[in-house]
């Protein structure tokens, strides 16, 4: 399809009382199908929407509208989505580089209306790659969790700074469970209680949300760091004295930090002890090797527990879901 020449955004014509706005790059001259989203408009091949979608093509297949359902000797169709996922969508299909696969970073908005629209209208490849976008940055590996350090993306970015809610009752809407595990993680990290209460969200669902916070600000923050001091020396250390001190110290740094404002408080068990957070200690060799295996030992088994925690299948039910999916 040609790109519309002009770049007019209003269609002159109405039906009925009420004035619609052109899609911008939307309109093509030469097509025979318009739609209707909110006051939003759409002229398209009604062909090419059948070849990509089969619920198109069976809506399409109807006996011809009336007369009093055609606009410029078109037939015209109302659809009852949002006229901005529409406009995604439709671009996304008509135009290759506008929803680029992974890792080209969309914005939320582009991602969320893709997906909604290609699952209800069964666009499967292009399902399938609003699908891998949102799993990368959902995993569902300890691995690839500890692998997105320093990468991000424009949607991902925004939910970082909004919040994650959106990505729940997305989840929920679709049926795409194994994001929900990191899904509520990330929600007990960043999301506020408040939000977290006012959200359209289930009631169990946020029952999930409040239960799985106390668990991971507590018991889930403290398993964590028990490696600073249980034991506080290992076996054959050559500096005793030295080693422990460092370790308590840090220790005490880190309960610190949980008792700081709601803003500031350590809440993240998964985030409460970095990377950077190993050069702060001075202990010897022995002492660090043993505690760094000790630290992982504990990140695999809060990483074991998320499902549980949030009341989901395991880990390996998810992964089974994900596969087929994206397969």
């Amino acid at each position: 399809m040609n790109v519309p020449a002009d770049g007019s955004s209003k269609l002159e014509a109405q039906v009925g009382d009420s004035e619609f706005t052109r899609a911008e790059g939307l309109w093509f001259q030469d097509c025979g199908l318009i739609i209707r989203a909110e006051t939003t408009i759409f002229r398209v091949s009604r062909d090419f929407l059948a070849t990509h979608s089969p619920v198109f093509a069976d809506m399409l297949t109807l006996p011809a509208p009336d007369a009093a359902d055609m606009m410029d000797g078109c037939p015209f169709v109302l659809l009852p989505d949002r006229a901005e996922d529409v406009t995604v969508f439709l671009k996304a299909l008509v135009y290759y580089n506008f929803f680029e696969p992974y890792p080209a970073p969309p914005t939320l908005s582009i991602l969320t209306g893709v997906l909604r629209m290609s699952h209800k209208y069964e666009v499967q490849e292009l399902r399938k790659r609003a699908l891998t976008h949102l799993s990368a940055f959902h995993p569902t590996t300890l691995s690839e969790y500890q692998a997105l350090d320093g990468k991000s993306a424009l949607w991902f970015t925004e939910l970082t700074r909004d919040g994650f809610l959106p990505i729940l009752v997305m989840a929920r809407t679709l049926d795409i469970e194994w994001i929900l595990p990191i899904a509520f993680y990330r929600i007990c990290d960043f999301d506020l209680d408040r939000d977290i209460l006012e959200a359209d969200i289930s009631l169990d669902d946020k029952v999930r949300c409040v239960t799985g916070s106390r668990i991971l600000e507590t018991a889930g923050v403290s398993k964590m760091v028990d490696f600073l001091w249980s034991p506080l020396t290992g076996l054959g250390c050559g500096s005793p004295m030295g080693c422990m001190t460092s370790r308590v110290k840090s220790r005490r740094s880190v309960e610190h930090r949980r008792e700081q404002t709601a803003a500031d408080m350590v809440t993240s068990p998964l985030t409460v002890w970095a990377e950077a957070s190993w050069k702060r200690l001075d202990v010897c060799d022995l002492c660090l090797s043993s505690m760094k295996t000790a630290h992982h030992q504990a990140m695999q088994s809060l990483w074991d527990r998320l499902p549980e925690i949030f009341e989901l299948p395991e880990w390996n039910e998810l992964e089974r879901l994900k596969a087929e999916a994206l397969a």
